[in-house]
């Protein structure tokens, strides 16, 4: 009898979320899926997928059709990867956003052209199907036949077959991700599964998923986060546990009722959580493993978080260009006061990449910029208008700056593009200075800027802060914000000027501050000078 491929190891098998689905075919099927309408096991989950994947097939979509998916982050859209994958579609789908507008949706469609949408959001968007249908040539809507409305309702694990899988290669260009990225430029990025697939397994090895593990999906499916816990807890027989909806203040009682061991959080909803956490007293010590990563974390709210959740932390430095995490800062490095002194520290790359600091001319020798290689990254732009993919070439430049610590840590100082000179002729690190102001009790958000006055053409940096902090006089926020900078930084890697306000700075669709919204919104009258 054949030996049974084990999908954790690599190879063209392994490289397929639709296998990830199958399984290992070893018969230690624990694998659950826990949702607000019931639990499913990987059966289940099955048989709506080849359902998903015959009524894909009669509408005429094969191998290499571009379909934009309009999915929500539930059991559909785990189920629809996987039947993409055994079809060898390629799907589009507007980066990290958790409910994208139809006018999103449009703007990609009339770019990118598709062969096809499907519509796979429960409920929403069907008042406009006229809409939805002038996307693409040929619309795919799903009904409560597939199963797929409610998973597992109406799916009989008597009637499972295996999913057919009609592409049985990794699909080349399987993800185009159209995303602004750091410098608000629009970008397609495109993603193979085969990278997709390396990511899942060398991500969800890393936060140490395994059998007994209860993954909690945080994420997006149109995100890194949301499919590498979706198919790693596949991959590994774990449970998967989908959240009831987007609030993270409703989720740690969630976590707490599955006992789920294992969470992503960005920073800003980490505090979210933990305010509603500490509010309602939840027992987390369930939580084996939590992860966070996407920007600097402030180290008050990370010490109230390991307070509340005394497990492992693991912070991960990634791109939508490597899809996912190659960096990271391990549980030991979070108890080691040396290495977490540092303004913005992301730990050690993994062994997916080679990486390496390349020095700019104007900046001082030890900051350049972050250059990667190696299988973990993208096939490339999308260059939407012809269709061609731009490769990164020998090395994939990042835009990111960074520097290496005496203890081998990579050092995030900002984007390139997003340095600011000061007066003298020193250049201001955007991160250093974050970093160092994101301590400060009351401030939410800090952006460092370079704002353009009418009495100089130069640039003047200056550092923005909202929260409590700033209902303060000008004097104590002048006091405050220099002693903390004088702690850390010399005076030349100082801001000149200090912004403050109670009012929340304006995010993207993708929870990113805006910072060119933050800039027209300075009031040069409040300006103080440090």
């Amino acid at each position: 009898m054949p030996a049974t491929r084990d999908p954790r190891q690599a190879g063209p098998a392994a490289d397929k979320l639709s296998s990830m689905l199958s399984g290992s075919g070893g018969g230690t099927d624990r694998f659950r899926l826990a949702g607000a309408h019931g639990t499913y096991t990987r059966r289940q989950l099955l048989t709506a997928a080849g359902r998903l994947t015959e009524r894909l097939r009669g509408h005429g979509l094969g191998p290499g059709d571009r379909v934009l998916a309009l999915l929500d982050h539930d059991a559909r859209g785990v189920v629809f990867l996987a039947a993409a994958s055994a079809l060898g579609l390629r799907v589009l789908m507007p980066y990290n956003l958790s409910a994208a507008a139809l006018p999103e949706w449009r703007s990609i469609a009339a770019d990118a052209h598709p062969d096809a949408v499907v519509h796979l959001r429960a409920g929403a968007d069907h008042h406009r199907l006229a809409e939805v249908r002038a996307l693409a040539a040929s619309a795919v809507f799903l009904d409560p036949r597939d199963g797929l409305d409610e998973p597992g309702r109406d799916l009989d694990e008597q009637d499972a077959r295996p999913l057919p899988v009609e592409h049985p290669e990794p699909v080349a260009h399987f993800l185009t991700l159209f995303t602004s990225g750091s410098t608000g430029a629009p970008k397609a990025v495109s993603v193979s599964e085969a990278l997709v697939c390396r990511r899942v397994r060398s991500v969800s090895g890393r936060l140490g998923f395994d059998a007994d593990a209860r993954v909690f999906m945080s994420g997006l499916l149109n995100n890194t986060t949301g499919v590498i816990f979706s198919f790693g807890a596949l991959l590994h027989d774990a449970r998967l546990v989908l959240p009831s909806g987007r609030d993270p203040g409703a989720w740690p009682a969630e976590v707490a009722r599955h006992r789920a061991t294992h969470i992503m959080l960005r920073p800003r909803a980490l505090r979210r959580f933990v305010e509603s956490a500490r509010a309602g007293e939840t027992d987390l010590t369930c939580l084996r493993t939590v992860a966070y990563g996407a920007a600097a974390l402030p180290r008050p709210l990370l010490e109230q978080a390991r307070l509340l959740m005394p497990c492992d932390w693991v912070q991960g430095y990634g791109l939508s260009e490597t899809y996912g995490p190659f960096c990271w800062l391990d549980e030991s490095a979070h108890r080691s006061p040396g290495r977490l002194r540092h303004s913005y520290c992301v730990g050690r790359p993994d062994d997916t990449v080679e990486l390496r600091v390349e020095p700019l001319p104007g900046h001082p020798p030890e900051v350049g910029e972050i250059l990667l290689r190696g299988d973990a990254v993208m096939e490339g732009y999308l260059d939407v208008a012809s269709g061609r993919i731009r490769a990164p070439g020998a090395w994939l430049r990042t835009g990111d700056l960074g520097a290496w610590s005496p203890e081998g840590d990579l050092l995030l100082k900002g984007r390139i593009n997003g340095t600011v000179m000061s007066a003298d002729g020193h250049r201001i690190y955007p991160a250093e200075v974050e970093g160092v102001l994101s301590t400060l009790d009351g401030v939410r958000d800090v952006v460092l800027l370079g704002l353009t006055g009418s009495d100089t053409p130069a640039e003047r940096p200056v550092a923005c802060v909202s929260g409590p902090l700033a209902a303060r006089t000008p004097g104590a926020l002048r006091a405050a914000v220099r002693a903390a900078l004088g702690g850390v930084l010399s005076r030349e890697k100082w801001p000149d000027l200090l912004y403050a306000t109670t009012v929340p700075f304006p995010r993207g669709s993708n929870d990113k501050v805006l910072r060119a919204e933050v800039a027209r919104q300075i009031e040069h009258a409040a300006l103080i000078q440090l």
